[in-house]
């Protein structure tokens, strides 16, 4: 019997760092310009995957805790860091909207483009916001709009192209809300969260060669689960269509797309506040 379920993430744990880490772990290092952490703090990162900005803030001296629902996730990131000497964290299969963790018990809490995925969003923010300290910070990343994401826009070119007769469905409701910087900014205060500012961020990808962007670029989710909707034809016509039209725009060497990224900031109320 085939597999039924539908594609996620675990399922592309081991292309995550070499894909989509060049732009994701961009996003993720803004991310820490906002909420700086160090040596002392303790930090949580919800929705972490293989440990992109859990790497990160380990290099800076945090001790991190990085929580994913991907099992191949989580082996990844305790991977890298007992690769890199990092002995002050620990990834864990949690999820984000029931954390296992006690009251006040992090300096800060990080959610870097994972937002939109988890199905319930307003309790992931919730226990953030439970489990950071009063007066913390959380940094919450998430697209501001597939519009605004070179890379899924060149991709949907080239299904357009392949297949006319397709129609990609839209992306969940949340999309909506959370894509959007004014009611991004509404979820995060109704979470627990004040002072809260939101910063649109604009990150480059550099790739290697529409070649490459042809064979890699599809590796999510997303373009798994519209392949599986067309037919066993469809990744082999999307990917020749897609690196015709960057050869033709771009030629044959490197070239960038750009993405946009709303982060969110907002700080723990304190008690009584």
């Amino acid at each position: 019997m085939g597999d039924m379920r539908g594609p996620g993430w675990d399922d592309y744990a081991a292309e995550y760092e070499a894909v989509h880490e060049p732009l994701t772990g961009q996003f993720a290092a803004r991310a820490l310009d906002f909420v700086p952490v160090g040596v002392g703090d303790r930090v949580l990162d919800v929705a972490a995957g293989p440990g992109t900005l859990t790497v990160l803030a380990a290099q800076r001296g945090a001790s991190v805790v990085g929580i994913d629902n991907s099992p191949r996730m989580i082996r990844r990131l305790n991977e890298r860091l007992r690769a890199g000497g990092y002995t002050e964290f620990e990834g864990r299969i949690a999820d984000a909207a029931r954390l296992d963790f006690a009251d006040a018990s992090f300096d800060a809490a990080f959610c870097v483009l994972g937002i939109m995925v988890i199905a319930d969003y307003q309790a992931a923010l919730a226990e953030m916001a439970r489990v950071i300290k009063p007066g913390g910070c959380a940094a919450v990343v998430m697209w501001s709009g597939l519009e605004h994401m070179e890379h899924v826009q060149v991709w949907l070119g080239a299904v357009a192209a392949a297949f006319p007769q397709f129609r990609p469905s839209p992306p969940p409701p949340s999309w909506a809300v959370l894509q959007d910087a004014t009611s991004l900014r509404g979820v995060i205060e109704a979470a627990g969260f004040a002072e809260v500012t939101v910063h649109t961020e604009t990150c480059r990808w550099d790739i290697a060669s529409p070649a490459w962007f042809a064979r890699h670029g599809d590796l999510s989710p997303a373009a798994e689960a519209l392949y599986r909707s067309v037919g066993p034809e469809a990744r082999p016509a999307v990917r020749r269509e897609l690196e015709r039209q960057l050869r033709e725009r771009y030629g044959d060497g490197r070239f960038q797309l750009a993405a946009e990224a709303h982060i969110a900031i907002g700080r723990r109320h304190y008690r009584g506040a």
